[in-house]
């Protein structure tokens, strides 16, 4: 790919995640802000609790098509996967953090964004062409039905994209890997305390035993 077509769809990418959803889907549908509950994320957790499901399904598919959509029409323009190269595994890994960038310090919100789950998700799934779907799905459910520290379920399904797509996978899979997980830990730094929250039901449960 020539350099002029990589920055291309590399802004492309940026402001792809740039866009707020989740504030567009709450203000248009529910008239409410999510920056103003919660952890004041402008994310689909806080669309959701502001607008209900609706608004909060809404916020999350638009989110996910942020990083999906940009990489799979990379692949598909370009015949990707490139070779294993160090230039290669560079231009792929750009491509890839650009939406991602985007949505974590967004410009349309002053360089304020989200967290950066559901678009870190989106290219995923473009990556593994549709692997890291179910994968998300499980971790997802699984973290929340045990735990409420919403930072910890966003870690735990990185490592498992990790553990599964990348350990064995592309140069530029490992690192982009690297790279998204620095960034959302980065960005959730503030989030891990406490660091791990029971669900009631687990708390009841474990009682009769004690």
């Amino acid at each position: 790919m020539e350099f002029k077509y990589l920055f291309f769809w590399m802004l492309a990418g940026y402001f792809s995640g740039a866009i707020p959803w989740s504030l567009i889907c709450s203000k248009l549908i529910s008239g409410m802000d999510p920056r103003n509950v919660g952890d004041k994320n402008p994310g689909a957790t806080n669309a959701w609790k502001v607008g209900g499901w609706v608004v909060g399904m809404s916020s999350l598919i638009l989110d996910v098509g942020k990083g999906l959509v940009p990489i799979s029409i990379v692949f598909y323009l370009f015949d990707t996967p490139f070779s294993n190269d160090f230039t290669s595994t560079m231009y792929l890994c750009a491509l890839c953090c650009a939406p991602i960038v985007g949505h974590a310090w967004s410009p349309i919100l002053k360089f304020r964004g989200g967290k950066a789950l559901a678009v870190s998700w989106g290219v995923w799934i473009a990556l593994t062409t549709g692997g890291a779907l179910p994968v998300g799905m499980i971790v997802l459910l699984m973290m929340h039905l045990f735990q409420n520290n919403h930072a910890l379920t966003v870690t735990a399904c990185l490592v498992f994209f990790g553990l599964i797509f990348a350990v064995f996978g592309s140069n530029y899979l490992k690192l982009f890997w690297i790279l998204n997980f620095v960034i959302v830990v980065f960005k959730l730094r503030g989030d891990y305390i406490p660091f791990f929250v029971m669900r009631p039901w687990i708390r009841k449960f474990t009682q009769r035993f004690v």
